[in-house]
């Protein structure tokens, strides 16, 4: 049963996506309507994105289950639990297949992602292009610069897409170094309560303190909360402003096509240039910055 939907979900989903990306970079002769094409990179965005899971699930695996299956045989063959120890010899075999399958998997599966961003670069491609034929098809009569602004517009939701998945990777990459902050400061004190009657719990507190430490360092050091914090309110603002001229609303009202577009782009570089500016204060010592 679970093989025939496995089966079913990759002819609907994964070949016929795969298929549908490869006509479309390779047939450049054929007039695709932007839309269709705009379809497709949504779909291998999300791929991407699944993906990426998996990514994060074998990477898990290879630190935290190795490790696991590595002390449960160590546990199997020098402990005196005899239903345990009957499998260690099992257990020692699934430790060299899980040790050897693992970076081969991680590759393969680096290697599915790789693909999957060069197919959506090339889809970006084709959307340009194939924008670009229909904007001069239907614009016979403007000017070329209104022509190229227009098409800045049809980026823009790309560009808010980018700036978004900036600040979320860097937000959980800050999320979870804060998770060990926390979690360490408690195991810390949990454990050296407990180095007083076992000894032995002293190099856990050294390590959970170790990990407390190097944690608020990467933090602080990298302002992960910061550049999370900007790239977002940089892609609000240009957000604003896509919704604003579309609207013909706030400072875009009662302008011209020609005039509206002209300042949205304008009003988008700036705040692009803004948030550059920001990242590299974020990327600048100290000592510059009490010296500016």
């Amino acid at each position: 049963m679970w093989s025939k939907m496995s089966q079913l979900w990759k002819k609907k989903s994964g070949t016929t996506n795969e298929e549908n990306w490869n006509q479309v970079i390779s047939d450049g002769s054929k007039s695709w309507h932007p839309d269709h094409v705009r379809s497709l990179i949504l779909d291998a965005e999300e791929k991407l994105h699944l993906q990426g899971l998996w990514r994060k699930v074998g990477i898990a695996w290879i630190f935290v289950g190795n490790v696991a299956l590595v002390a449960i045989a160590t546990v199997a063959t020098f402990s005196d639990f005899g239903q345990l120890t009957r499998f260690s010899t099992q257990l020692y075999i699934a430790c060299a297949v899980s040790l050897l399958a693992s970076p081969a998997l991680a590759y393969w599966q680096y290697k599915r992602m790789r693909k999957t961003r060069i197919i959506i670069k090339k889809l970006h491609v084709v959307r340009r292009r194939t924008q670009a034929d229909l904007d001069t098809s239907m614009s016979s009569g403007d000017d070329g610069a209104l022509l190229a602004q227009k098409r800045y517009r049809d980026d823009v939701p790309d560009l808010i897409s980018q700036f978004r998945e900036d600040a979320g990777r860097t937000r959980g990459i800050h999320n979870r170094f804060q998770s060990v902050i926390i979690i360490g400061s408690v195991a810390t004190s949990a454990i050296a309560t407990a180095s007083v009657a076992f000894s032995q719990a002293r190099w856990l507190t050294v390590a959970a303190s170790a990990a407390v430490g190097l944690s608020a360092g990467f933090t602080g050091y990298f302002k992960y909360h910061e550049r999370s914090f900007n790239s977002q309110q940089t892609a609000d603002a240009i957000e604003r402003e896509y919704e604003a001229v579309e609207l013909r609303v706030g400072k875009y009202a009662g302008l011209d096509e020609e005039a509206a577009y002209a300042l949205f782009a304008d009003c988008v570089e700036r705040l692009r240039d803004e948030q550059n500016k920001r990242q590299q204060q974020l990327d600048q010592p100290a000592e510059v910055k009490r010296e500016e």
